[in-house]
């Protein structure tokens, strides 16, 4: 998987070099006559780099939505540069070196190309830990490598619902056996994901698990203390502010449908009270494209967006899933979640996930995260050889073996 994500990111990075060639190529040819072919060379060197850094920070290494560079853009412009000084030494001596033993008009041409191919292996380095906004942590590690020390000592296990429990949409026989053997051995048990309040409803009731904090951290919903009866909710905004949250949010949500093409509300929009949600993959299909469009739009808005493994979810206010697993943990136990976060495991799959997965030392990612790693500016620590629910049991059965 990661081998497949830095091929597909190395064909990119040559595609941009091939740009940053004919840039390089053009300048020198524009400034030779004034400058020398030695001269015109250094100014085309930095034209091109910097038409490199333009294309690889905006397409080969682009944060996902709503993750931020480490750098401002000049300083970040400044240390790119300076990152490539290596392939640079390396191009611009086979450069000289191509004129001097090979004279003759292509001279300059052939010099440009050779230099840039032999540099491209140091420049991508340089530029993939530069541009790809991510922490230290460049790499999963299989779950085999999560230390039992640890999975001993956990004392609950937060969840995604949407492809990390389910499968094509339903939990699956082994996900939910999961679920009732973590809880059965003593552990506190908790999804959190952006599904609706309304939809999240009948698992409350029927799931072996302590709560089901939806709509991105908004909404909890607890099983119920007597068969029959119904999930007791609590809500983290008060009930003027969600009356006012929610007509803007309609607004918001007919302007998506009224302005980008394909855009369409997602079906378990009824049961929201606290977001609204795109359909990006559940039933409809949109490309990346229409994915980022809906995203900006509902930011322009004052929103806050992420994206699922299948919607794109907007709402107002400060909540997010670590929000939601923190005020759950006061809610339910009385105990600050930020003192014992090395005592919990989070399992997820998508970009959604990711204030998880920086959170967590115990996060976990099943196999089907590879669909969105290139887009995660924060991986989780470990990976599931099994995808969705069948990761999830491995997960399960991790932190069971070694209580």
């Amino acid at each position: 998987m990661l081998k497949a994500l830095f091929n597909h990111r190395f064909v990119q990075f040559g595609m941009v070099g091939i740009a940053g060639l004919l840039v390089d190529l053009a300048v020198l040819y524009l400034l030779a006559p004034w400058l020398g072919w030695y001269l015109a060379r250094a100014v085309s060197f930095l034209a091109a780099a910097t038409c490199t850094w333009g294309l690889n920070r905006t397409f080969t290494f682009r944060p996902a939505p709503g993750s931020h560079a480490r750098l401002s853009i000049g300083r970040e412009y400044l240390t790119y540069i300076t990152s490539m000084l290596g392939g640079a030494a390396i191009n611009y001596t086979v450069y000289v070196l191509t004129l001097h033993w090979m004279p003759g008009a292509a001279a300059p041409t052939i010099g440009v190309a050779l230099g840039s191919c032999i540099g491209l292996i140091s420049n991508f380095t340089a530029a993939r830990m530069l541009l790809s906004h991510r922490p230290t942590q460049e790499r999963m590690l299989p779950l085999a490598q999560w230390p039992a020390a640890s999975r001993g000592a956990l004392v609950g296990v937060f969840t995604d619902i949407d492809d990390t429990l389910t499968t094509e949409g339903a939990i699956t026989p082994d996900a939910l056996a999961a679920l009732a053997a973590l809880k059965a051995a003593g552990l506190q048990v908790v999804a959190i994901t952006g599904r609706p309040v309304g939809w999240s409803e009948p698992f409350a009731a029927i799931w072996p698990i302590d709560a089901i904090v939806a709509e991105n951290g908004a909404v909890a919903l607890m099983p119920p203390t007597h068969p029959g009866e119904a999930p007791s909710k609590r809500y983290l905004q008060d009930g003027s502010t969600r009356s006012a949250n929610y007509a803007r949010m309609q607004q918001v949500l007919a302007r998506i449908e009224r302005e980008i093409p394909g855009a369409h509300r997602a079906t378990d929009s009824p049961g929201r009270e606290t977001d609204i949600a795109i359909d990006h993959s559940e039933f409809q299909h949109l490309d990346d494209a229409q994915i980022a469009a809906v995203v900006a739009l509902m930011r322009s808005e004052g929103m806050h967006a992420t994206v699922s493994s299948i919607h794109i979810n907007g709402w107002y206010g400060d909540h997010d899933k670590l929000v939601g697993a923190r005020w759950i943990t006061r809610l339910l136990w009385g105990r600050e979640l930020d003192a014992e976060k090395d005592r919990w495991a989070y399992v997820g799959d998508s970009t959604n996930d990711q204030r998880m997965f920086e959170a967590f030392a115990h996060s976990i990612g099943v196999a089907n995260i590879a669909r969105f790693v290139p887009k995660l500016a924060h991986l989780p620590h470990y990976v599931t050889p099994g995808e969705r629910g069948a990761g999830f049991a491995e997960v399960a059965a991790a932190i069971l073996s070694a209580r």
